[in-house]
């Protein structure tokens, strides 16, 4: 049986059948290990699908794998789209799943939008998630920034935020700098709040990438647009993420969770496979998982190039083609007429097409872009910097800049500090600065010149404020660090003394550093999507401008613009390296930023959002480090670390990192004392869409998100300057196959006083003390004792309680939590 009869056969009996079918039969295609493949079959060889269908006929009315839309939370909106698509004709309907527009709701052609023109270039995933501050995960609502751009710009749709795609499995992956932290409970709740953010301004949200994308290299097939591509177009497969289903829901599908929660319009499914199954059409994962389990209503994108194929992808939950049947079929060419023909002869059941338009609408009418529409469409994603300046609108608020610049200074992480740190120079001093990442790029308006999609190494691209790729941003301008340590200068009366070289320096710091009172030398690492990196080495020689430093000050402060963990070793120890600051990449407002921390006016406060380990080795190496690159035709990305990532990688095998998840310094040092834990248990308020997530103890009034118990923790500022601290929570759960610990709780208690105190809260929901268990498919707390640790980082962790909070504790606890109706925000 081929599997062309195979699809009709399936279709007749059953669609829902056919969605779990699809995914087990393509898998079969290529997986020997499904069949026998050995043995006398007679007519049935191991290439069949005969022994895929009898099973499935075995689960033909299980509702786990059909698309299961109801709206919700979304009731009224629900209802207004079953009525309009009522009167719609197959058409209409396939040209709102295929990135067009239709006649019959009078709506305009979606604006969907990564980056607007002319925007102010805000900080990506570093700082902005080394603040770890809640309320600047946030900064998406009404009249806050990033919306303000997007109506603006008459933007429906945004394609933010990065929610866990990647994650940040690999160090190397070169599009890490687009997300949050490399761990799930952090990444979610920043995910949340994000969603919100943006969609309380009635733009929706799309959470991305969906799911186990954890790095570039041979995600796509359509043809040389990478450069790894090395298969003529279409010969070789996505690299596959084989995941295995703890792993799956403890890290990977966590923080889409939250986006659920968070009331998420849409959701992207990536270009990689998973386990084996196109991502964009793999109906576990989308229609089980994310539909089912998570009970997302809304509609899901694919991502440029992750669609390879017509009516599986339909039955595989897909909702939306995007970017559609254009660019001369340059990403494929599916939907549309292929669609409509599907409908019309039956091999795709109409209803199946309603369902989808059904997820397309929902966002539409639930966010109000029906009767309240956005500004007129101004902004062409297909031109050019330089280009048609006349198809942009300048929407920038005055009120921006100051928020970029307090984001930035709040997120830059102090590494080391050994005195060299604030910089106290009067008008008798001398500041040498050292490196081109200090200054302009000399051959365009910002960090990368005219084409934003590649920072080339060998140019003198200036100071490094952003990443490459679909989510880098011109900058309207660019503060650099010495035009802001100039204007300092300007204010105190110190000299600057410039040198704007990377390399053949020797000579000139001869004559400069050992006159001038401090050295802050600049250097930066690079990376973009559609390019993994293949070591961890400073951009520029960066390594020798630092060597050159010291060989000639003895107070040097080493300043890293940087997308991720570069290698330090070569220098980090040095006696005359007095202090290291990891900057990231902190946008338009980066000198100023700087500047605000290097001359003490904002005490450093950010913390690493990952690991930062000595060498590539220190990370998993069951594979090149994560990354797979040998060019096969079916490339396999096995992730037998399994929950293992990052710090608890780190903490399993007992490796010591040059910086641990969650360390940063201050100006100031604190104190932690005094924990207590509050068993009053408190339900879940933060759920604008509920999940179906299966627990242990449900029944019937709780919810997984329900608050259990409450961690509050003294802190004491016991220095001199005013600072602000996060303060962690981590949760310790018995079983040989868990983590040491994982975080389960931050908060950035701010501005404490010199011998003041303050207090940080943790709440602990019943989802950050549970265990996902592969043979009940639930989550469950479990029954030995759980431990709490608080501190400064996840290896500096003071106070310690293990207060028997057993499963039997809790379970008992959550009786009580129906009559408690209010939830205290952190």
């Amino acid at each position: 049986m081929k599997l062309e009869a195979f699809v009709k056969l399936a279709v007749v009996l059953s669609s829902p059948v056919f969605a779990l079918a699809t995914v087990i039969a393509q898998r079969a295609e290529r997986a020997s290990f499904f069949f026998p493949v050995s043995g006398d079959f007679g007519l049935f060889e191991p290439s069949d699908h005969v022994w895929t269908l009898i099973f499935m006929l075995t689960l033909i009315s299980d509702p786990a794998f059909t698309d299961n839309v109801t709206g919700g939370a979304w009731a009224d909106a629900y209802a207004k789209a079953v009525a309009v698509v009522a009167e719609m004709t197959i058409e209409e309907k396939v040209n709102l799943t295929t990135n067009k527009s239709s006649s019959t709701i009078e709506k305009p052609t979606a604006m969907v939008s990564k980056e607007p023109a002319l925007r102010k270039k805000l900080s990506k995933r570093v700082p902005a998630g080394t603040t770890e501050d809640t309320r600047q995960f946030s900064q998406g609502g009404e009249d806050t920034p990033r919306t303000t751009q997007l109506t603006g710009s008459g933007v429906h749709i945004a394609f933010a935020p990065v929610t866990g795609g990647p994650l940040g499995r690999s160090p190397l992956d070169g599009r890490n700098w687009e997300g949050w932290f490399v761990d799930p409970y952090a990444t979610g709740i920043a995910s949340y709040l994000s969603v919100k953010g943006i969609q309380d301004s009635g733009v929706a949200a799309v959470a991305k990438h969906y799911i186990g994308y954890e790095q570039e290299t041979f995600r796509n097939p359509y043809g040389d647009l990478e450069s790894y591509s090395v298969f003529p177009v279409n010969e070789q497969l996505p690299i596959s993420s084989d995941i295995d289903d703890k792993t799956t829901h403890e890290v990977y599908l966590w923080s889409f969770a939250e986006a659920v929660r968070a009331g998420i319009s849409h959701v992207m499914c990536s270009c990689n496979e998973v386990n084996q199954t196109f991502s964009c059409n793999n109906a576990y994962t989308l229609n089980h998982l994310l539909k089912n389990e998570l009970n997302f209503q809304g509609a899901v994108i694919s991502d440029w190039g992750a669609q390879h194929n017509n009516i599986e992808s339909v039955f595989g939950g897909l909702d939306v083609s995007m970017p559609g049947n254009v660019f001369g079929g340059l990403l494929g060419d599916f939907w549309g007429d292929n669609l409509v023909a599907d409908v019309k002869n039956g091999s795709v059941p109409e209803y199946l097409l309603d369902q989808r338009v059904y997820r397309v609408l929902m966002p539409y009418y639930h966010l109000g872009q029906n009767t309240t529409p956005l500004p007129e469409v101004i902004y062409n994603a297909n031109v050019g910097y330089y280009d048609q300046v006349d198809r942009t609108r300048n929407v920038r608020q005055p009120t921006t800049p100051a928020l970029i610049r307090a984001i930035g200074n709040s997120g830059l992480t102090l590494l080391k500090n050994t005195g060299g740190l604030p910089l106290s120079l009067g008008p008798d001093s001398r500041v040498a600065v050292l490196g081109t990442d200090a200054t302009d790029n000399s051959v365009g308006p910002d960090g990368c010149g005219a084409v934003y999609e590649s920072c080339p190494t060998n140019n003198i691209n200036g100071t490094l404020t952003l990443g490459g790729g679909s989510g880098y941003a011109y900058a309207p301008y660019v503060v650099t660090p010495l035009d802001a340590i100039k204007a300092r200068a300007y204010e105190d009366g110190f000299e600057v003394a410039p040198i704007l070289r990377d390399t053949d320096v020797e000579a000139t710091v001869e004559d400069i550093l050992p006159i001038s009172n401090a050295t802050i030398v600049f250097v930066s690492r690079y990376s973009r999507e559609g390019e993994d990196l293949t070591n961890l080495t400073l951009n520029r020689d960066g390594d020798a401008l630092v060597a050159a430093a010291v060989n000639q000050s003895s107070n040097v402060i080493v300043v890293m613009h940087t997308t991720g963990v570069v290698d330090i070793e070569a220098w980090a120890d040095h006696e005359n390296v007095t202090a290291i600051i990891a900057a990231f990449l902190p946008g338009m407002e980066t000198g100023n930023s700087l500047a605000d921390v290097l001359f003490g006016d904002v005490a450093p406060s950010g913390k690493l959002p990952f690991t930062w380990g000595k060498s590539i080795d220190d990370y998993p190496f069951d594979q090149p480090n994560t990354i797979v690159s040998d060019p096969v035709y079916a490339p396999q990305s096995n992730f037998t670390e399994g929950v293992f990532i990052d710090y608890r990688w780190f903490d399993k095998h007992d490796i010591t990192p040059r910086y641990e998840f969650g360390f940063g310094l201050s100006y100031t040092t604190f104190e932690y004392s005094d924990i207590a834990i509050n068993t009053t248990g408190q339900v879940d308020t933060f759920a604008i869409q509920q999940t179906a997530e299966p627990f242990e103890a449900w029944d019937g009034t709780n919810s997984l998100y329900d608050v259990l118990f409450t961690v509050i923790a003294t802190i004491k500022n016991t220095g001199d300057y005013t600072g602000s601290e996060v303060a962690q929570l981590y949760v310790s759960l018995p079983g040989d196959d868990q983590p040491v610990r994982v975080l389960r709780g931050f908060d950035k208690v701010k501005n404490i006083a010199p011998r003041a105190c303050a207090t940080a809260t943790f709440d602990v929901r019943r989802k950050d003390v549970s265990i996902w268990s592969v043979e009940r498919g639930l989550w469950y707390v479990p029954d030995d004792e759980i431990t709490i640790s608080v501190g400064a980082s996840s290896r500096n962790l003071p106070l310690v309680s293990t207060p028997g909070l057993s499963s039997r504790f809790l379970q008992h606890l959550s009786i009580f939590l129906w009559q408690t109706t209010t939830w205290k925000s952190s």
